[in-house]
């Protein structure tokens, strides 16, 4: 049973729509009038679905094109399918569902609908996340009214509503009737859900249905179905999943999949922060320096994390990101950043293939048309071409079948994609390039249209890099960097490649209504001034693009116009007991602001080891520890609880293990570092560490043969704490 009260008000609101909408008449939105009638199911069904707008534009722009013969009453239909799309949502946000309500009352010159009708709570609730895929509306829209016309045209079949099974066969049905990359299996698992909510889950992702089957099916004797397509056997695997597992899972309220505690599926479970311990029940998503992170983000947008080592620098910059940019999942791209997304890392030929495809897979297209395509467009924002008509037509003879009689060139490149017309210069996709497209490319294609888009908000909105000695200029803006030749295999050219910041900058700036973050770990490791160059200045906060003191340069290797957009976020971080290198560039430190990220041997205190009935709390191990190394080399050196936490995690049996390799292998290797050449400084630093039981805790003198710092077995390590915690030696 997957039934769950909070979703109450989206399962009423759509048994009102099937109630008052598919087995009656009238309109959901607008009650009193009489939208839903067979005739305009089918006339809009016409122009909807049986002719699909094909090329550049938005959803709204093509619906507005092909509604364009549309009375009141059709956009009235229209607007009760935008408020049932919507239904699923958790993620889009309210006031943009009434938005999308308001833009078809505008288009069909009706009145608003009554927000304060109880229906609108449902809107309020939604019931899952809903993906870039689910966005793209095409398909949803498709099988929502294929449905309604199904169930208007055969009013024998009006039982199928009450029939999980019968309902679940129509609607497979419809879905067979679509090419496979239209199907909106989305929609098909939203509506029988929210039908019959009893007998599915609230999970609109076939792939994560695949994954919790694959996940628990051979510990249950659980097999998914052998065919793909054959999601009925898919959900029944899933089913029995759920009642296999409801005996261990079930508490008050039907356990959810979807829920933290059941997320092993998806191959580990969610993160967490302690807020005061590890072992301790309070948990937090953001920790407290990730948390002083953002609020330094709020007024500058670059700043640098520093501390010792292991203090968790890395781990607060990820969460901060991922904290920064989590709100935009709710959001759609703009159509410059899903372009920008979808091409990433194609060759030119098939950014060419895919343009061709969406202008219309099947006409032919002149070169000046394909130029001005948006994703062609987006292609050369990202790297620019002097002779974009030239480089074009290049590419597309390099790909012309050899059997061609219309184009005459030497040199012929697999895949063969393209050929010509006899008569004027049109292009076309041939059947083996269509095939290419759609079997190769059917992820990138699928994003075009606004398809499933399997990357983690994180990883879409952030990137990483790490500087190191050898970093360059070349690495981080751009430079000449050698390539393979598309058009000869075994030939190398040479062009003016995009480094990491500037491809960051280039999303950013196509997508300005979202955040950017770049991490860049180990920032001081790198030569800054050599790896920044001119564009030093440009991070400047009021120097953005957008900001009262804008400034731009013309990069060295293109020749390009660039500033650093201002919806980009730097985080860098730096290990301050790093030593090896020199000082971090001083025009840099003025340009960052900068938070501490120290140990926090709190996050330890609820947690030690314990040997023959004694206890020794990690976090006084750790505070202890590093008194001592803050007095004798500076604060800089400490050791971070990080080091330790591997400790806590471990299970009570094994701790005394765990604790035995991070002390000889991890901490005492980094203070043998730090005391190079200061052995007598380091004997005292671990005088009462000593393995030792007729130690009194002083430092003594011992020569290199005898000087085993702790490298003793655990038992004797854990011996030395514990005579170290009887005498309440610093703790």
């Amino acid at each position: 049973m997957a039934k769950r009260s909070r979703y109450t008000p989206v399962y009423e609101a759509f048994d009102r729509f099937l109630k008052t909408c598919i087995l009656g008449d009238r309109s959901l939105l607008w009650p009193t009038e009489k939208a839903w009638t067979d005739e305009n199911v089918a006339q809009v069904k016409q122009w909807v679905v049986d002719t699909p707008m094909e090329g550049s534009g938005s959803f709204q722009e093509k619906l507005l094109e092909q509604m364009r013969y549309a009375g009141p009453q059709h956009w009235m239909l229209i607007g009760d399918v935008f408020f049932v799309y919507l239904l699923p949502s958790s993620v889009i946000k309210f006031d943009s569902k009434r938005n999308y309500i308001r833009w078809v009352a505008n288009q069909g010159g009706l009145p608003e609908p009554s927000y304060k009708d109880e229906l609108w709570e449902a809107q309020k609730a939604g019931f899952t996340k809903t993906s870039q895929q689910y966005h793209s509306k095409y398909g949803q829209f498709w099988l929502l009214l294929l449905l309604a016309n199904r169930i208007k045209g055969h009013h024998d079949d009006e039982e199928i509503l009450a029939d999980p099974h019968r309902l679940e066969q129509t609607v497979d049905a419809l879905l067979g009737g679509l090419k496979k990359m239209d199907r909106a299996y989305d929609m098909r698992h939203a509506i029988l859900y929210m039908v019959f909510p009893d007998d599915y889950e609230r999970i609109i992702s076939t792939g994560d249905k695949r994954k919790i089957v694959k996940f628990y099916g051979a510990s249950l004797e659980i097999n998914a179905p052998g065919d793909q397509d054959d999601l009925g056997g898919l959900d029944e695997a899933v089913r029995n999943v759920r009642q296999a597992l409801a005996t261990q899972h079930d508490g008050d309220d039907p356990f959810d999949f979807y829920d933290d505690r059941n997320w092993e599926w998806r191959g580990g479970t969610p993160v967490v922060m302690p807020k005061s311990s590890v072992n301790g029940a309070g948990e937090s998503a953001t920790p407290t320096e990730a948390t002083l992170l953002l609020s330094t983000l709020a007024r500058t947008r670059n700043v640098i994390l520093h501390g010792p080592p292991g203090t968790g620098k890395t781990y607060v910059a990820k969460k901060a990101a991922e904290a920064l940019v989590r709100p935009q999942a709710e959001t759609e791209p703009s159509e410059t950043a899903l372009i920008m997304e979808a091409v990433e890392g194609l060759r030119f030929y098939e950014i060419l293939a895919l343009s061709m495809h969406r202008l219309g897979s099947r006409s032919s297209h002149t070169v000046s048309s394909i130029r001005d395509h948006p994703i062609l467009q987006v292609r050369y924002q990202v790297t620019p071409v002097q002779n974009r008509n030239a480089t074009i037509w290049g590419s597309l003879q390099a790909h012309v079948d050899p059997d061609s009689p219309t184009v005459n060139t030497a040199k012929r490149s697999l895949p063969y994609l393209f050929d010509k017309e006899e008569d004027g210069g049109r292009w076309f996709l041939t059947a083996a390039g269509r095939e290419y497209v759609e079997q190769e490319l059917g992820e990138r294609l699928a994003k075009l249209e606004g398809g499933n888009q399997a990357t983690a908000a994180a990883d879409k909105f952030v990137e990483w890099t790490t500087f190191h000695q050898s970093y360059a200029y070349e690495d981080f803006v751009e430079g000449l960097r050698p390539v393979q030749s598309e058009d000869d295999p075994e030939g190398i050219s040479y062009a003016v490649l995009p480094g990491v910041f500037r491809r960051i900058c280039t999303r950013a700036a196509a997508d300005p209504q979202n955040k950017y973050v770049l991490v860049i770990d180990e920032i001081n490791r790198g030569n800054i001034s050599k790896i920044l160059g001119e564009l030093m200045t440009l991070l400047e906060d009021d120097k953005r693009a957008g900001e009262p003191n804008e400034l731009a340069v013309t990069l060295p290797y293109s020749g390009d116009a660039f500033s650093v957009p201002n919806n980009l976020y730097i985080i860098g971080t730096m290990n301050t007991a790093d030593r090896s290198i020199a000082l971090l560039d001083v025009a840099l430190r003025r340009r960052f602001a900068f938070v501490e990220v120290m140990p926090d041997p709190a996050l330890l205190m609820d947690a030690g080891v314990e040997y023959e009935g004694t206890v020794v709390p990690l976090g006084d191990l750790l505070r202890t520890l590093n008194r001592g190394i803050a007095r004798s080399i500076g604060r800089d050196h400490q050791i971070g609880h990080s080091y330790l936490l591997n400790v806590a995690k471990a299970d009570g049996e094994d701790r005394l293990a765990t604790l035995e390799f991070v002390w000889n292998n991890q901490i005492l290797p980094l203070l043998e570092e730090y005391f190079y050449a200061q052995q007598e400084k380091l004997a005292q630093l671990l005088a009462p560490f000593r393995a030792d039981e007729e130690s009194d805790g002083e430092s003594a003198s011992r020569d290199d043969a005898e000087f085993e710092l702790g490298r003793e077995t655990g038992d004797r390590l854990v011996f030395a704490l514990r005579e170290l915690v009887s005498r309440g030696d610093a703790l």
